[in-house]
C-alpha cells in the first residue's frame, strides 16, 4: 500500500509523541518495577504522569520547537542551524528561563498554554541553554552523549534535500547541546534514517543508510557498533523490551547511541508499528525517548493512518502537533 508523504510527516512527529507518552510514566521504572505495576506484558496504554492521561514529555517538546526553527529558516531562507539555535532559546524560556531579546512572548508555540511547563528536562540541554552560547562539532560546550541531541532530530530527516545534508544538519543541531561525537553523529545517522523513509524506502534500508554516514565519519568510536549490535538483535526476533537492555548499560537508552540502537531494534524486530512502539517503551531504561525515537521511525515509515486511531487522538497536543506536520510537509527539501 502506498503512503502519502504527507502522511508519512504526520506520522513520523505523531508517532514519536505517542511513544513519549507511552514511556513518559515509566521512564524512571526499573522492569521489575513495571511488571508488578502493570503486568508481565508491562505497559499497553499511556499511563498518566504531568496531570495528563496521555503525556508528552520535553522531548517532544523539544521535536516542536526544533521543527518550528527549521520552518523558520525556510520560510525566511536563514541559516537552518541559527533558527533551530534561536527555537531552543524560546523553548529554554518555557522551562523558567529568559525570553530572548526581542522575541514576543505570544510567537509561534510560545503561544501554546501547555508547552509553558517543565516536562522532565535533561540536565544536559538546560545547563548549555543557561549560558546562551551554542556549541558546535569543532567547538564544544560539553562532553555529554545524552540522548538529548537525538530524541528531537526527527524533523531534521523531515526537512532535508539530501542524506548530506540530513546527516550534517542532524549533527550540528544535536551539537548545540551535546558535545559528544556520539551525542550528534547518533542525531546525524536518525536523521537520514527518517529522510529516507520518507522517500518510501524500508526500514532495513534506512538503517543501513543511517550506519553508512556514521561509518564514513571519522569521529565515530562506538555509533556504529551500537546500531551493528541492534541489527544483530533484531534478528532474533520475537523481542522482549527486556531483551533491549542489553543494547545499553548502566542506564539503556540514555546516551545518544544507545537510545538509537533500543529503538532501531524494536521497529526492525517488531512489524506491527503500535506493537513496536510497546516494545521500545518496555524496559527499564529511557524509556520516553526510546519510544519517541522509535515513534519517529515506524511513524515516517508506516504513516500516521497506522498508528492506533485513539492514541493519535488522545495523545496531549495531538492538534498542534498536526499544524507542526502541516507546516514541514510544505518546506520539506529545502534545508
Amino acid at each position: 500500500m502506498t503512503v502519502d508523504r504527507d502522511d508519512r510527516v504526520l506520522g513520523c512527529l505523531l508517532g514519536g509523541a505517542i511513544g513519549d507518552a507511552l514511556g513518559a510514566g515509566i521512564e524512571f521504572m526499573s522492569w521489575p518495577e513495571i511488571e508488578s505495576t502493570f503486568g508481565p506484558e508491562g505497559v499497553s496504554d499511556f499511563t498518566p504522569w504531568y496531570g495528563h492521561e496521555a503525556p508528552i514529555t520535553d522531548d517532544t517538546q523539544m521535536t516542536l520547537f526544533t521543527a518550528e526553527g527549521l520552518a523558520e529558516a525556510a520560510a525566511n531562507d536563514t541559516d537552518p542551524v541559527e533558527e533551530v539555535w534561536a527555537a531552543y532559546r524560546r523553548w529554554y524560556h518555557t522551562q523558567g528561563g529568559d525570553l530572548p531579546e526581542g522575541v514576543n512572548p505570544l510567537f509561534g508555540l510560545l503561544a501554546v498554554p501547555e508547552l509553558l511547563e517543565r516536562r522532565g528536562p535533561g540536565t544536559t540541554c538546560m545547563g548549555s541553554m543557561r549560558d546562551g552560547v551554542p556549541g558546535t562539532t569543532d567547538e564544544p560546550l560539553n562532553g555529554s552523549k545524552g540522548c538529548g541531541g537525538i530524541m528531537r532530530v526527527a524533523p531534521v530527516g523531515l526537512a532535508a534535500k539530501s542524506d548530506e545534508g540530513a546527516y550534517r544538519l542532524g549533527c550540528a543541531t544535536a551539537a548545540l547541546t551535546h558535545g559528544h561525537a556520539s551525542g550528534w553523529i547518533s542525531a546525524g545517522a536518525m536523521a537520514v534514517m527518517v529522510r529516507r523513509l520518507l522517500e518510501d524506502e524500508g526500514l532495513w534500508e534506512a538503517v543501513d543508510a543511517g550506519r553508512a554516514v556514521a561509518a564514513a565519519d571519522p569521529a565515530d568510536f562506538e555509533v556504529v557498533d551500537a546500531i551493528d549490535a541492534a541489527i544483530a538483535l533484531a534478528g532474533q526476533a520475537p523481542l522482549r523490551g527486556t531483551d533491549l537492555e542489553s543494547l545499553g548499560k548502566r542506564w539503556p537508552g540514555g546516551p545518544g547511541e544507545e537510545a538509537l540502537a533500543i529503538a532501531v531494534a524494536a521497529v526492525l524486530a517488531e512489524p506491527d508499528p503500535n506493537e513496536a512502539l510497546l516494545l521500545a517503551v518496555n524496559h527499564g531504561g529511557d524509556s520516553d525517548s526510546t519510544g519517541a525515537i522509535a515513534g519517529n521511525l515506524v511513524g515516517a515509515h508506516h504513516g500516521a493512518s497506522a498508528l492506533r486511531p485513539d492514541w493519535r487522538e488522545r495523545v496531549e497536543l495531538a492538534d498542534v502537533i498536526t499544524e507542526m506536520a502541516g507546516r514541514l510537509a510544505a518546506v520539506g527539501g529545502n534545508q
